[in-house]
């Protein structure tokens, strides 16, 4: 008789996840509104929602891949979880504004972004789910 080896599913709380990537949202977007909308204080609600609402559609799907693959290859988290993102978004928005220096900004909006979801998440480390068990 074989002993069964397959490692039993780990249940990963899809609800927490979405929280804390919501948390990193709102850091993102407050950042964003504070500073576009200090000269524009009337209208600041405005473009923290907008910056809210483009965050949200522009980070949902790379936000699920890199958690993925962060916790999938089992690196030291916090740094990876801050330092990915920032990466991406700067060669993202580098290519997108032709090298302009402004992609820098978008780089320290993506680590901010992506630490306030590591501190969000309960700051897990490698291997280890939001809610403390090991995958």
């Amino acid at each position: 008789m074989v002993a069964n080896t397959t490692p039993a599913p780990v249940e990963v709380d899809v609800g927490a996840g979405l929280k804390a990537w919501f948390v990193a949202c709102v850091a993102v977007s407050g950042t964003v509104s504070l500073f576009v909308g200090m000269g524009l204080a009337p209208v600041a609600p405005l473009v923290f929602i907008i910056a809210l609402v483009v965050t949200m559609a522009l980070t949902g799907i790379p936000a699920i891949l890199l958690v993925n693959l962060v916790r999938g290859l089992g690196l030291k988290r916090g740094y990876t979880d801050a330092g990915i993102p920032a990466v991406l978004s700067l060669l993202v928005s580098a290519a997108w504004l032709g090298g302009d220096p402004a992609a820098f900004l978008f780089a320290l909006l993506g680590a901010l972004g992506s630490s306030a979801y590591w501190v969000a998440a309960g700051k897990p480390r490698a291997n280890q789910l939001m809610n403390g068990e090991t995958s």
